[in-house]
């Protein structure tokens, strides 16, 4: 996220890992109850059932009461990997990488392991972010079609003075 609003120029923005849904939620209100910036929330809908999907919007709803001019929900669907990297094809240009036989395969039914397991390393009791894989400004701004990311965008770029 960190790098596709360095390619947008989004200046003044922070990215925090609510490690989780529900935290992400709680933490999205307390900072929406505070400031008076936008605050984007963007979770993994984990499904494509358009009932359970209303239902998050509606249970974000009901949590963010009195947040609410200044806290918005953007849910990946299904996922925020696949939302970004719709096909193998996407993801091994936008990363630069080729996958074997067995990679592209399991990218089909298991994504994001196939992306942890050529983004990542393992460091001293921390995960880093490989440097040769990190996706540049470039290739992030291949992704600015996609309606997720141009919806979000546009709601950051926003003037949140209300």
């Amino acid at each position: 996220m960190r790098t596709l609003l360095e390619a947008a120029d989004i200046q003044d923005v922070k990215v925090l890992s609510g490690e989780g849904k529900s935290s992400a939620l709680s933490l999205a209100k307390s900072i929406g109850l505070t400031r008076s910036e936008n605050v984007a929330v963007l979770v993994d809908a984990d499904t494509m059932d358009a009932r359970r999907i209303e239902e998050q919007y509606q249970a974000f709803t009901d949590l963010n009461g009195s947040a609410d001019g200044f806290v918005r929900l953007f849910l990946a669907v299904p996922t925020l990997e696949e939302a970004l990297f719709p096909d193998v094809e996407t993801f091994c240009n936008i990363f630069k990488v080729a996958l074997t036989g067995r990679q592209h395969a399991r990218f089909q039914t298991d994504r994001m392991s196939v992306i942890r397991s050529l983004l990542t390393i393992p460091g001293d009791g921390e995960t880093r972010i490989k440097p040769h894989a990190r996706m540049d400004k470039e290739a992030a701004r291949e992704g600015f079609g996609r309606p997720l990311l141009k919806e979000l965008l546009s709601y950051l770029r926003q003037d949140s003075s209300k």
